[in-house]
């Protein structure tokens, strides 16, 4: 579970305390003291990864440890001097050490070095369970030629002429001015959110559920007693009894406070309580009963994955021959009742959109889209009007796939070519195993599961897994199916979408996923023009915007912009970004070039990633491409020839259908004289 502590301190003289003893302690080399003419040295098993991080206009000399911390106690010589600052931080045990190495050294940069501190960095490796970082900062900035600059400046408090004001006793008015804000109030809790959203903003990428929070418990709504961090000392023991303890508080609070949810769930379905009849309201209460939950938007999705969850490990204990009728029994008449109540919900679903939002057109979005925009108004309090409401249906469009993935399993979507190649290779390998005893896929089924046995329990293993992958492959290519299916018929409505290929409808998915948000219809004429003379989606301020998040320079949650926070997290429509900020003559090649760069050392970590986490992965490579290129290459004359259907072949279905209407009709009037 990943932990967020980050501790600062100052190192100080006026506490007895050595700028080179704790550089030597925590970088693990011996140091000499100028000032006290000794050496410090402190023996470690695990020797630390040590960094030293300096901004441009610092001297060489920084780069030498033992230099850098006698410069700092010999410029600042008073008994009450602060020769740094220093934090601990807790690095996320989730990420591989590498990973780690460079989020820490990622926010160290970006941080504190790009503002003018010089930044000594060790990584602490002794204990597995917990790796941590000790980094030591500089107070004082660097002048302009390398010499040491001031942290502040006495400023004298002047009357309206211009003159030097007296205390009462005599003594010069003046005022302190920093000329640094690394002291500044609120600071230390500035840098210790930027962390927390460093950590949070790699787990994102990696599509990880962990977060942290540099908040307290009560900030973030959590009832119940901080934990400690464990680390490695003396107290060890005792801090583990404390948390265990600090859990079992929580757990207790929240199973009480399960309790008043459920006292008060009507609460949380506000909106859609609104528009539900008496008759609607009793079969809500029954429905609740036979699931065993309260009947909500939320709930029905947790019922639905836990349905598949449990149908799965059953699928696993049937293919080894045990008997799951019972079990069996119990889920589909648990999967007809989530049928009805998701049938209920949804008609409530429309009849509330159509209410409070009569401006949204039914047939322009798809049933998922509705929930979840009545999900997001219920738990905003807030309904939404204008560009508002559009950007949150876009943005809600472009999330659809991966939410409702993610409700029955944890895979995320990556692209129907790499599902399909998944699929290929977990067929091979359970085929060439079958093979072996005379055997194929179809006859797991047939068998109920018995032939498994007549394998070894290695083997079995693989075959079990195969087919848990093959069925969750299936529920997500239904999933992509709908939804490609959904957006693409309201796009194109005379589309022979049968005749599209899965790979090119996802090509054109992306391409109205970008250009076409709001899924206006386009006529032919409409999808000349879009080929022809790509509209231009952002402006240059937007597009320097999104080339420093890509680039890793600013943050998801500074930009404010809905439409251009859709288009970045989407790997396709992120390419045509990139290729749109390539053709803005306020935008210098080397920005693209620096980001290409940065994008291509992520994908890499990511690919990696990837590649350990999921089964059978293969990369697809999104390739940077221009608006124009993009278009022209999907809408390719083969391409828009399925688009439409022929007018001579609708002519003809037209003619065939009032032939068969008169022939019914012939029969209908022979049938009644023979009567």
């Amino acid at each position: 579970m990943a932990i967020f502590h980050m501790n600062f301190s100052n190192i100080s003289a006026g506490k007895g305390r050595s700028a080179i003893a704790s550089a030597s302690y925590r970088s693990g080399e011996k140091l000499h003291s100028d000032m006290e003419s000794k050496n410090y040295f402190y023996a470690r098993d695990v020797m630390p990864e040590t960094y030293l991080l300096a901004p441009e206009n610092a001297p060489d000399w920084v780069n030498n440890r033992e230099k850098l911390w006698n410069e700092v106690e010999a410029i600042d010589r008073k008994s009450n001097s602060r020769y740094a600052k220093e934090f601990n931080v807790a690095l996320p045990v989730e990420l591989s050490d590498d990973e780690q190495k460079k989020l820490l050294l990622d926010y160290v940069q970006n941080t504190f070095v790009n503002e003018g501190m010089v930044a000594d960095v060790a990584i602490h490796r002794d204990h597995s369970e917990n790796p941590h970082a000790h980094v030591m900062l500089t107070n004082r900035p660097f002048n302009a030629d390398g010499t040491w600059g001031k942290k502040s400046k006495t400023e004298y408090i002047l009357d309206k002429n211009g003159n030097k004001t007296k205390t009462a006793a005599g003594n010069v008015r003046n005022r302190k001015i920093w000329l640094v804000d690394w002291d500044k109030k609120g600071k230390v809790e500035q840098w210790r959110k930027e962390w927390a959203n460093s950590v949070n903003h790699v787990f994102e990428q990696k599509n990880m559920p962990d977060r942290i929070s540099e908040k307290t418990l009560d900030e973030q709504g959590i009832d119940g007693v901080a934990t400690q961090h464990v680390g490695v000392n003396g107290q060890r023991t005792e801090r583990e009894k404390f948390n265990q303890l600090a859990l079992e508080n929580r757990k207790h609070k929240a199973q009480l406070k399960n309790v008043d949810e459920k006292i008060h769930n009507e609460r949380r379905m506000q909106t859609l309580q609104n528009h539900l009849s008496f008759s609607e309201k009793r079969s809500v209460s029954q429905l609740s009963k036979e699931l065993q939950t309260f009947v909500s938007l939320e709930k029905l999705d947790d019922k639905k994955r836990l349905l598949f969850n449990w149908k799965n490990s059953l699928f696993i204990k049937q293919a080894v021959g045990e008997d799951i009728s019972k079990q069996m029994y119990t889920i589909n008449q648990q999967e007809q009742s989530l049928g009805k109540a998701n049938d209920l919900l949804d008609k409530v679903v429309d009849r509330t959109i159509k209410s409070i939002y009569p401006a949204i057109d039914i047939e322009q979005t798809t049933i998922a889209e509705r929930r979840e925009l009545i999900k997001e108004t219920d738990s905003e309090k807030t309904i939404f009007t204008g560009q508002e409401l559009k950007d949150r249906l876009a943005v809600i469009r472009t999330d659809i796939l991966n939410k409702e993935i993610l409700t029955f399993t944890k895979r995320p979507y990556v692209s129907w070519l790499i599902l399909e190649k998944q699929e290929e290779r977990t067929k091979n390998n359970m085929t060439e195993i079958l093979f072996q005893k005379g055997y194929k896929i179809a006859d797991i089924g047939r068998s109920k599961g018995s032939i498994l046995r007549n394998f070894s329990e290695e083997k079995q293993d693989i075959l079990k897994r195969g087919i848990k992958e093959l069925q969750a492959t299936n529920e997500i290519k239904n999933v992509v199916e709908v939804q490609y299916a959904g957006v693409l018929q309201k796009t194109f409505p005379d589309m022979a979408i049968d005749h599209v290929q899965m790979v090119d409808r996802e090509k054109i998915y992306t391409a109205i996923v970008y250009f076409n948000p709001e899924l206006k219809q386009l006529s032919k004429q409409d999808l000349k023009e879009l080929k022809d003379n790509p509209p231009i989606k952002f402006n240059t301020r937007e597009h320097q915007q999104g080339l420093a998040y890509l680039n890793g320079n600013l943050k998801i949650d500074d930009i404010k912009n809905l439409d251009l926070i859709r288009v970045l997290k989407n790997e396709g429509t992120k390419q045509l970004f990139i290729g749109e900020s390539s053709q803005d003559p306020n935008i210098a090649s080397e920005q693209i070039e620096q980001v290409t760069r940065a994008m291509s050392q992520e994908n890499g970590n990511y690919e990696a990633y990837r590649k350990g986490n999921i089964s059978d992965y293969q990369s697809v490579s999104y390739r940077e491409t221009t608006p124009l290129a993009y278009l022209n290459n999907v809408f390719s004359s083969i391409v828009m020839k399925l688009l439409y259907i022929d007018e001579s072949r609708r002519k003809k279905g037209l003619k065939e259908t009032e032939w068969e209407m008169e022939k019914k009709k012939r029969q209908h009037e022979k049938q009644g004289r023979g009567m």
